[in-house]
């Protein structure tokens, strides 16, 4: 997928805007406050069906109402429309018109935000978050399970705050819930994160110019090599009279983790700075590459800020390493002479 011209209306900073990118890599140059980040959350947007960053209505101009983004992607037409007091959202392809922006309709996009460098020293909740935004992309029976299984939580939640003797019958009904959408969420993350470390010890060698080792592992207090459901099951059943006690659900995918593992150490205790933004660059490129497999088109690839802390060797890692993927950055560095440049 190769996207070739972008143009702006009203959104953030540019009021009538136009871009034209290379077909294999570009960076955006400018100082801080230009609005170059707003490019690549532009394209985001138009891809994915939201922002990144904000709701649609923060996206609009100061002082206008409405927002438009339109593109170029592989000779077709693609248009996002945001008019909130109107029709709000649209999507256009050729100019027909495609109503409300479904699953279907997304695009296949990495992105690498500055952000996503607190994925190994932030909360679990934020490592799951990320397993769960690869999965959305690739699977639409996830999504279901995803929604059915948080609903359910909810309630079980809920229950656990009533009087005791009003609680086995009703907690076993969510239980049941849980346990079956828990189970397919767990298995999915965990097949996630074998498929992502086919491929991150070759990258992360690859950038760092030297041999390495670098996997990411699910951890989870179930077995995948046998029936998760049932384990899950009885796991929560198990743990009623003390979940009681706590007024919350105290096992289940919701309470999981992963971990990155560098050269045999736990990341988050041994690896240096540059070592993390490695780390990340590298699973950006992993997750490429499971999702050109999931969906048969290759990605574009956006990176916000990509060139700090990296060193010569890495930064033409990232200039050479697109393979079928186009790949656009913002930076306020000097970029290779190579390199098609935006100026700002």
């Amino acid at each position: 997928m190769r996207l070739k011209q972008l143009r702006l209306h009203q959104f953030r900073a540019h009021h009538d805007a136009e871009f034209d990118f290379d077909s294999e890599v570009s960076a955006i140059t400018g100082p801080n406050g230009s609005g170059k980040t707003s490019i690549l959350e532009a394209i985001y947007t138009l891809l994915i069906g939201k922002s990144f960053r904000d709701a649609d209505e923060d996206l609009i101009e100061y002082e206008n109402d409405w927002w438009r983004i339109e593109a170029e992607i592989d000779e077709r037409v693609r248009e996002l429309r945001y008019q909130p007091h109107d029709k709000g959202k649209q999507l256009l392809i050729d100019g027909a018109a495609k109503g409300r922006f479904t699953y279907r309709q997304q695009l296949p996009v990495v992105l690498f935000e500055p952000d996503q460098l607190f994925l190994i020293h932030g909360s679990p909740s934020s490592r799951r978050r990320y397993l769960d935004t690869i999965l959305l992309a690739v699977s639409p029976t996830y999504r279901d399970h995803l929604a059915r299984y948080e609903r359910a939580l909810t309630q079980r939640n809920n229950v656990l705050k009533r009087p005791a003797r009003e609680l086995d019958d009703a907690l076993f009904v969510w239980d049941i819930a849980l346990s079956e959408h828990g189970a397919a969420i767990s298995e999915a993350r965990h097949a996630l994160t074998v498929e992502l470390n086919e491929h991150l010890s070759e990258l992360y060698s690859d950038l760092a110019h030297k041999k390495q080792t670098l996997e990411v592992g699910y951890l989870t207090s179930l077995n995948h090599d046998s029936d998760t459901r049932s384990q899950l099951l009885a796991r929560l059943r198990a743990r009623h009279e003390q979940d009681v006690v706590r007024g919350f659900t105290s096992v289940g995918p919701h309470r999981d983790d992963i971990v990155f593992t560098l050269n045999g150490k736990d990341a988050q205790t041994s690896a240096s700075r540059g070592e993390i933004r490695s780390i990340i660059l590298s699973l950006k490129f992993a997750e490429r590459q499971l999702l050109e497999n999931k969906t048969n088109v290759a990605p574009i690839m956006l990176f916000d800020d990509v060139l700090s802390e990296l060193d010569e060797t890495r930064r033409k890692f990232l200039s050479r390493s697109h393979k079928d993927s186009q790949i656009i950055y913002t930076t306020t560095e000097k970029v290779l002479r190579s390199v098609y440049t935006i100026k700002l």
